[in-house]
Order: C-alpha cells, then structure tokens, then sequence
C-alpha cells in the first residue's frame, strides 16, 4: 500500500484479529487496517472513515466468510454509532473475549490463574444500560442529533433510538432532538446526561447559555409528557439544579428485592449502569464473602450502600467508607429510610480518601472479611496493606481488569492468593471487563 493507503470502495481485506478496543484489523501492504465490523477470518469489502499516519479507520459493509460467532446486531443502527462495538458478535463470544483477557492480564502480572473460574452472570443484552452521557449537536439547517459518538469521530451519530439505553431514553431520542432543536440555545447544548431509575428517569441538560424566553416551558412540557425529572447543568456538577418538578426530594431509586431494600440516589450520584447484573452480583458478592452472625465486615468504596445495606443483613457489623462526603450523606440517608428492613443491625460510614499518598491502612477499623468496589483506578493501597488489615476474606468487585490484575500481584505478595474469578457482563456490546475476585490468606488454601 505505497499507494498513499488509498483503498478503492470494492476492495477487499482479510480481517485477522481484534484488537482490545474490538475492532477487526486487517493488514494491507504493511499498512494497518482497523475493520469496524469485521470478525477475524472473514473477507470484507471495507470503506474508509478516517485516514491517520500509519493506520486506516474502515467499517466492513459485505462479508464474506462470515465468522461462525457471527450475529445480526440487535440496532439497525450499529454501522452508524459507535456506542458499542461488538453487536455482531454473539454474546456468549463476547464474554469468552473479556475472561480471555482477563487471565491474560493475570498471567501478565505474574498472578497464578483462580482455582476456581465463577459462572458468568448475564443479564438482558439490550435495554440494560440505565446511566449514560449522550452528545448533542446542532447542524445548520438541520434537526439536532443525540447519541453517542459516530465510528472514529467526534460527530455525533444521527439516530432516532438506542436499543442498549434503558427504553425510558433508548426510544425517546427522536422527542429529545425535537426538544433541544426547539430550544433558542439549541447551538448552546453540548450533552444530555441521562439517570434511570425502576419507575423514574431524570435528564441533564448542560447549557452553556442561560436559557432563552419559552426554554423552560419547553422544557418542563417534555417532563410532563413523559414522566421524567429534568435538570439543568450551566458549568460544573455543582451548578446542577432540578427544574421540574418542582416539589420533592432530588431522587431516583432501585431496588435490591432479595434484601427488601430500596435504595435512593441523585442523578449524578455514582450507581452501577446495569440494574439486572447489580442485583446478581450484589447475591454473588455476599455468598462469596459469606459473613457469619459474629462477623465485623468493612465494605470500601461503598458509595450509596449498594453491599453494605445487603451485608448488613448477615452479618454482626458493617462499616462503609466512601471518599466522596455526598455518597456517605446518601449512604447514610438509604440507612435510614432502610432502617425497618435491618432491625438491629449495626451499620455505620464515614469518608476518607483510599488514594491519599497519607494513607495507612492501620487507620482502618479491624475486620474480618473485605469488600472491595473501586473505581476504575483500582485499590492500590488497600492491595499493598492487606497483611497488615489481615482479612479471613477479601472479595473485589472490579469495573478495570488491568487494575485488578496489579492489585492481584500486590496482594499474593501480601500472601494472599486467588482462589476464584469470574466475569459480571455488565456492559454487552462492549469490550468493558467487569469481574469480580475472592483473595483469601495463602495458609488457609
């Protein structure tokens, strides 16, 4: 491909891998092709979307020698957006792609493979995802677009619905194009973050101009026409305020049934995106941990109460500790509105920052068993203390499996070894790794 990596439309490549985002790649005369579309071995005829020094961005558009995982993705509009790559690809493939990588982070690090591989836990492949940020834009001429981002661009992709979106937004965004587009600052919205709840959902609308005459009767008629709580958002998460309705607490909730629980947050409150996995992995978390009567259980990264509400239930104390005051403030609040479902049950929380270069794990409380739910930045220095903290069990639950694996590392050297894996397909579609592990003393195996 001297030829100035100019490929004619008609052209076919032969797809040979995917690569870790799970776009196909295809090599052309030393030139590397990423083959949206593509699975490897198949023939495609791909066309170019975006030209870059040593490589090309191409979506396929006819396959031949289809893949044998192959699958009609579930979205006619798949080809268009790129909110999730791998449609095409059934979903048990998919989630032999994410174990697959897991282990090989493991073995990367040095960690021995889990004695024991968990069961998958699997929920809906469509509908699921119930957080998002979506982008706005205005074209001259044009009706607004709202969605993710198109394949390889910063454009946003025009579509009428999203059929990964919870359906409270997935089948809205047709109202919500008409919506921002009758807005006087429709040039002036940039994003629409959405929060859903069982029963409820909430919009963010960011403005970067104070809105115009008629915006907020605009505005609140969509509220009222579909049932969703709306908020504005003029700069940072500090400035969001509701706008409709007007009375009541700023809340959405979900439910934890196996527990009795209800829980309450605030739209821009940090909750798990997929209600059906969180509810199965919430079970997992706690049967894997197995707290007794008598047991002192220490839940970090607690957030909003998502474990520690549950474990309270089974064991003789929890205590949550979230680095975020406003999660503790709502932890606290899902206590008390939660009170009559725990009966005595002692549960308590404070804030403290787990990355902090001061931090010492001496200054936790004792414990028996641990839980762990970091963000993607993983639990460094809770991994590099475990002998010190000494739990009977750790369970970590892990939204980054190259952090999972690090912190693995750090704990074998704290003679704790991984005694069992598995993957929570919280985002189908997608090459996101969620999973969760159990670490237990090495003298104990």
């Amino acid at each position: 491909m001297a030829r100035r990596r100019r490929l004619e439309r008609s052209e076919r490549v032969v797809v040979s891998e995917l690569d870790a985002d799970g776009i196909g790649v295809a090599d052309v005369e030393g030139f590397r092709l990423r083959v949206r579309g593509g699975l490897p071995g198949e023939n495609a005829t791909v066309k170019v979307l975006r030209r870059r020094r040593n490589r090309l961005e191409t979506q396929a558009e006819v396959i031949a020698d289809p893949h044998h995982d192959r699958v009609a993705p579930p979205c006619p509009w798949t080809a268009r957006c790129g909110g999730c790559v791998l449609q095409h690809l059934a979903p048990a493939a998919q989630r032999d792609i994410k174990r697959t990588r897991l282990a090989a982070l493991f073995d990367e690090q040095g960690v021995a493979q889990p004695a024991v591989w968990l069961p998958d836990v699997l929920g809906p492949n469509t509908g699921y995802r119930h957080k998002a940020r979506l982008g706005v834009r205005q074209v001259p001429g044009r009706q607004v677009m709202v969605g993710f981002r198109e394949p390889a661009s910063s454009r946003v992709a025009d579509v009428d619905a999203c059929r990964i979106l919870a359906p409270a937004v997935g089948e809205r965004l047709a109202e919500l194009k008409a919506l921002v587009t009758s807005l006087s600052i429709a040039g002036a919205v940039p994003q629409l973050e959405m929060a859903c709840g069982e029963t409820d959902f909430a919009i963010i609308v960011r403005h970067l101009q104070p809105l115009g005459p008629g915006d907020d009767e605009r505005l609140i008629g969509f509220a009222a026409a579909s049932g969703a709580q709306i908020y504005l958002q003029s700069a940072g998460p500090d400035s969001v305020v509701r706008l409709w309705p007007e009375a009541g607490a700023a809340r959405l909730h979900y439910s934890l049934p196996a527990f009795g629980l209800r829980l309450a947050f605030h739209p821009l409150d940090f909750v798990q995106v997929n209600p059906a996995i969180n509810r199965q992995m919430v079970a997992l978390a706690l049967d894997l941990l197995a707290p007794g009567p008598n047991d002192r259980v220490l839940d970090l990264f607690c957030g909003i109460g998502n474990f520690t509400l549950p474990l309270a239930s089974r064991a003789a104390s929890v205590h949550g500790i979230e680095g975020s005051e406003a999660l503790v403030e709502r932890a606290q609040e899902n206590l008390a509105a939660n009170r009559a479902a725990l009966a005595d049950s002692c549960v308590t929380f404070s804030a403290a920052d787990l990355y902090a270069d001061s931090f010492d794990v001496g200054q936790l409380p004792a414990a028996d068993l641990l839980l762990l739910d970091p963000p993607r930045s993983g639990a460094e220095n809770i991994a590099r203390g475990i002998a010190q903290l000494a739990p009977r069990r750790v369970v970590y639950v892990s939204c980054h499996p190259g952090t999972l694996a690090r912190d693995a590392r750090l704990f074998a050297e704290g003679g704790y070894v991984l005694s069992a894996a598995g993957i929570l397909d919280m985002f189908p579609h997608t090459v996101h790794v969620e999973s969760i592990a159990v670490f237990e003393p090495a003298a104990r195996i």
